[in-house]
């Protein structure tokens, strides 16, 4: 086969706790050809790396472009990314500790590689190719398994001092609450992360509790989301009340010590949580807008993020060149 696409091209990989998904793209952010494989996570690190090296062999064989066309490998990756040597610090949903992913990716494909963390990426991806590089500070906010941040300020993605910036999740919201996956208690993500949402109704359901929520899921309880919570929630579910309640304040709570803080031009919303719902997003924003201060609000805009999967792969293939 043939060349199927001329001029340099980037590969986006997001690795994530259950699939990884690959892309082909170009600097226009189309994503030209796209793979997807589970996160082989009981093989542990090596295996993961494994499978990434695999995955990305088959994109290129898939899309036909020699490998010298590759401009570089870009891995969209949950954790805290140390600045200089790309390892990955800690990725508590991936059980990695110091990971030389760049060096092995590097290693497997003889191809240049950039490791970005996952939320930044998606938001870079999101600021970059959705919304044109317009506005100019934005804060993405991802709710899926767990809750990540991203923050582009002055039209450039923010990332700290030490490279770990952005780790919106993990603020305390309640010093003396549930316990995160981090190690810590109260955070954001433990009181409105996907997985943290979800195991509070199922524990109940598993002790015998039958609600409007047993009939929506239809006695399945590993079909569980978060939308049938809400769903329950609307429909006048005792326990799925008090659960879902407490989402909508702790999150209208966090976005108004965000906009508060930082007074952005826009927050993105994406993730599981948010895509799974109808009504979250404005439930959560009229908590916001009772908290925080009214002149951090002005000419605020909320939005849904638009490019889903492809964000994180886009970002990841992009993120750290100029605009």
């Amino acid at each position: 086969m043939g060349k199927i696409y001329v001029g340099f091209m980037r590969i986006g990989i997001d690795l994530g706790g259950t699939k990884i998904i690959g892309g082909l793209v170009d600097e226009k952010g189309l994503v030209r050809v796209r793979k997807r494989i589970p996160t082989p996570r009981e093989k542990g690190y090596e295996g993961i790396t494994e499978s990434i090296i695999h995955l990305i062999h088959g994109i290129i064989e898939d899309s036909a472009v020699d490998k010298g066309g590759i401009e570089r490998i870009g891995i969209a990756s949950a954790g805290q990314i140390d600045r200089y040597s790309h390892r990955i610090v800690f990725s508590p949903n991936l059980g990695f500790h110091d990971a030389p992913l760049r060096d092995d990716i590097e290693r497997g494909t003889g191809i240049a590689t950039f490791i970005e963390n996952d939320v930044n990426a998606a938001t870079y991806g999101e600021w970059r190719f959705g919304l044109k590089g317009v506005p100019q500070n934005v804060v993405g906010i991802f709710l899926g398994t767990g809750i990540g941040g991203g923050l582009i300020v002055d039209g450039k993605l923010y990332k700290g001092f030490s490279n770990v910036g952005g780790e919106i999740g993990h603020m305390t919201v309640n010093p003396d609450g549930y316990q995160c996956n981090c190690g810590n208690t109260g955070c954001f993500e433990a009181y409105c992360g996907g997985s943290y949402i979800v195991e509070r109704v199922k524990r109940r359901l598993e002790e015998g509790y039958r609600g409007e929520i047993w009939s929506l899921i239809k006695g399945d309880i590993e079909t569980l989301h978060a939308g049938h919570i809400e769903n329950a929630y609307r429909m006048g579910d005792d326990f799925c009340g008090r659960i879902w309640r407490e989402v909508i304040e702790y999150l209208g709570a966090a976005l108004a010590s965000i906009v508060n803080l930082l007074n952005p031009e826009m927050i993105i919303l994406g993730g599981g949580v948010i895509y799974g719902t109808k009504y979250l997003i404005d439930d959560a924003r009229d908590v916001m807008k009772r908290r925080a201060m009214k002149a951090s609000l002005e000419g605020l805009r909320i939005e849904k993020a638009m490019l889903g999967e492809d964000a994180a792969i886009l970002g990841a293939a992009y993120a750290g060149s100029a605009p």
